[in-house]
């Protein structure tokens, strides 16, 4: 995309600073400046002198000199600006040359921070907007971050705005948090002024809560899952079904629809009662049942007992239709805020194989967005070898999804468990304070565009800064997120 810069008139934007006669190396050079007050690092500047005007960032600093009144600032030239348009750096600015703010409206287009989701302001410079296109969700979204950085307002942010940008949302909410946004906050009017914003609950809104469990929103719609809707691969994978026990459990399954007259139909119920029978036979004395055999029997029956006590297999609560998650503007929130790890594995692995196929039965049906949060706790690096149906099916919803309006969004404190080619297919991605060097390895190794400098700043960004690294954007940024509009439980209750 062609990038203008606003050449303004008058009046002339006073100088922070002029360019040092000295340290030009590359793309760097040096600022000085008696205006510290007024400059922080990552901050957009624009420098001109006779020839040509160049774009630029603070990179380092403050430096202090030999003068105390002065102060010395590291540059990075990111572009020139040609008769008002924007071209790679061929040169270097003149020794005096004048140092300025760039202009708010200059920044936000040389960036690309311009779309329909309105995240926040640039960190340092508040009066820089960030935003992104919604149609960049479409090659799925990335939030990482450590516990109390940020990353669920990000989450809800990212809803309200998606809501608003009539898009569908599907939240699968580990904690509980998110299953009253049809609400406006109470407790964030004062930060929400700050960013021109007010409270504002979600309009179309709607919770769903797994039938044996209760949720704190108390309009909550109860929901079972029949296993004949289930992917009984994936359902595998979830129950850590060796291979053995994966063989018998399609067996089994095959073998009642079968007798049903090869009717579609089959039951947690029905496939526990014949392999009970088996089980029992095989206690017989006289049962010539190999050990390995009869072993994998008992073995499966208990890990299909785990999942019946889940209480939401072939319940007689209302099954949900994908449909009603692709409504323009409609957020819809599972709580599994009460729920075991193998109660929210069964629903993420339902509903997730569920919308995609449903998305493409209907491409044309409204583009949906699904974060799972903690994804680490659903399929991790280390079982990933164990979860190959999983895994496929994962990729393959965020490969042939954006052609079908169907996009992830992978929430996790730790990246650095999930499996590489999960974290290679978000392409926009909010990252937010992480100490753990593991965990920023894991996202240097794939995440392209970021300068060093923004790396080192990772581990000290303060609550709701997020580097915010996507293909819409020029580089890399750090943002300022702004606050949710709606009620978000932890910050609301504590």
């Amino acid at each position: 995309m062609e990038v203008t810069i606003t050449e303004k008139k008058a009046p002339t934007p006073a100088p922070i600073g002029h360019i040092a006669p000295e340290g030009m190396e590359g793309n760097f050079c040096h600022m000085l400046s008696t205006e510290s007050e007024k400059i922080q690092r990552g901050i957009y500047i624009r420098i001109d002198d006779n020839r040509e005007s160049f774009i630029a960032r603070i990179f380092d600093g403050p430096f202090f000199s030999k003068d105390a009144a002065i102060t010395v600032y590291k540059l990075e030239l990111t572009a020139m600006i040609v008769n008002g348009r924007k071209q790679g750096v061929t040169s270097i600015p003149r020794p005096g040359s004048a140092v300025m703010l760039l202009d708010s409206e200059s920044a936000q287009a040389y960036l690309g921070s311009v779309g329909d989701i309105l995240l926040g302001r640039l960190l340092g410079q508040r009066e820089v907007k960030v935003a992104l296109d919604s149609r960049v969700l479409a090659r799925h979204v990335g939030l990482f971050g450590t516990t109390g950085s940020g990353k669920s307002n990000t989450l809800q942010v990212l809803a309200e705005e998606c809501s608003q940008a009539r898009r569908a949302v599907l939240i699968f909410d580990a904690e509980g948090e998110y299953v009253r946004m049809n609400e406006p906050t109470q407790d964030l009017v004062q930060t929400l002024s700050e960013f021109e914003e007010k409270p504002r609950g979600v309009t179309d809104f709607r919770a769903y809560v797994p039938a044996s469990k209760v949720s704190v929103n108390v309009d909550a719609k109860k929901f079972g899952i029949p296993l004949q809707n289930l992917d009984l691969e994936v359902f595998s994978d979830v129950l850590s079904l060796n291979s053995f026990e994966r063989f018998y459990l399609s067996e089994l399954a095959a073998k009642i629809k079968e007798s049903a007259g090869g009717i579609h139909s089959y039951s947690l119920d029905a496939v526990m009662g014949a392999l009970r029978k088996r089980v029992e036979s095989q206690m017989d004395s006289t049962s010539k049942i190999p050990q390995m055999v009869a072993e994998a029997h008992m073995s499966l029956y208990t890990k299909l007992s785990v999942a019946k006590r889940t209480g939401v297999i072939d319940t007689n609560s209302d099954r949900i239709s994908p449909e009603e998650f692709c409504v323009p503007g409609r957020v819809s929130v599972i709580d599994l805020s009460e729920s075991s790890d193998i109660l929210r594995n069964i629903c993420v692995a339902h509903f997730l194989n569920e919308v995609f196929r449903f998305k493409t039965r209907n491409p044309n049906t409204t583009p949906l967005t699904i974060f799972v949060e903690e994804i680490h706790t659903f399929i991790s690096k280390g079982k990933s070898s164990k979860m190959l149906a999983t895994l496929a099916m994962l990729t393959e919803m965020a490969r042939q999804g954006r052609k079908r309006g169907l996009s992830l969004g992978i929430v996790s404190q730790q990246p650095a468990l999930l499996p590489a080619e999960l974290i290679e297919l978000c392409n926009t991605r909010f990252i937010h304070r992480l100490g753990s060097l593991p965990n920023l390895e894991a996202l240097r190794n794939s995440t392209g565009n970021v300068a060093e400098s923004l790396w080192n700043t990772l581990s000290s960004l303060g609550r709701g800064e997020a580097l915010i690294a996507s293909p819409a954007l020029e580089h890399a940024i750090i943002t300022q997120v702004r606050p949710v509009r709606s009620k978000r439980l932890k910050v609301e209750f504590g």
